[in-house]
C-alpha cells in the first residue's frame, strides 16, 4: 500500500476533533460556513479508515509471516481521544478554517515521514486492536487485527499496509 494510504489513514484518527469544532464554532457563532466545512470535513475523516481497509482487503496481496514477538500497542488510545475534547476545553472558536487546514497538512506531511501508525480510536471503537510485532527476521511491525491475539504463533495471514504495517486478514 502506498505511503500517502498509511498518512491518511493516521491523520483520519483526528477528524472527531473537527466535528468537535464545528460544535464550538455553531455554539459560541451560529450556523455558518466554517461550522458546516468543519463538519463535512469531520465526517469525511472519520469515514475514511474504514473505507482504507475495506481498499486493503480488496487489493492487498496475501500472505504468511512467521512472528515471534507480540505486543499491546493500544496505549495511545487515550490520548486521542482527549484530542477530541480539546476544541471544548480551549474554545477553538478563534481558530480559523485555514489555519486548521494547514495544521491538518502539516500533520499529515510528518506522519507520510514516519514509519507506523500508533493507534486510531476511530478503528478500535470498531473493535479493531493495534500490536507491536516482530518477525522472526528481526523487522518489526504494526500489525491491525480483529482478534485479540496472545501467542505471535496464531496470528496471520497477512496483508501489507505500508512498509511497517501489516493488517491480518480472515482466516478461511
Amino acid at each position: 500500500m502506498k505511503t500517502w494510504m498509511r498518512a491518511l489513514l493516521f491523520i483520519s484518527a483526528f477528524s472527531p476533533a473537527l466535528i468537535t469544532m464545528a460544535y464550538v464554532r455553531y455554539d459560541v457563532n451560529g450556523l455558518g460556513s466554517d461550522v458546516i466545512q468543519l463538519l463535512i470535513v469531520g465526517l469525511i475523516g472519520s469515514m475514511l479508515p474504514f473505507l482504507i481497509l475495506i481498499l486493503i482487503r480488496q487489493q492487498g496481496e496475501i500472505f504468511n509471516l512467521k512472528i515471534t514477538k507480540i505486543e499491546s500497542n493500544d496505549f495511545m488510545h487515550f490520548a486521542f481521544f482527549v484530542s477530541y475534547f480539546v476544541p471544548l476545553i480551549m474554545n477553538a472558536a478563534e481558530v480559523s478554517v485555514t489555519a486548521i487546514f494547514f495544521v491538518v497538512l502539516t500533520a499529515f506531511l510528518l506522519l507520510w515521514l514516519s514509519s507506523s501508525l500508533p493507534a486510531h480510536p476511530l478503528l478500535r471503537i470498531m473493535r479493531f486492536r493495534f500490536y507491536k510485532v516482530e518477525s522472526s527476521a528481526g523487522v518489526g511491525y504494526i500489525l491491525i487485527s480483529k482478534r485479540n491475539i496472545r501467542d505471535p504463533h496464531t496470528a496471520g495471514p497477512f496483508q501489507m499496509i505500508s512498509d511497517a504495517m501489516l493488517m491480518e486478514t480472515k482466516r478461511d
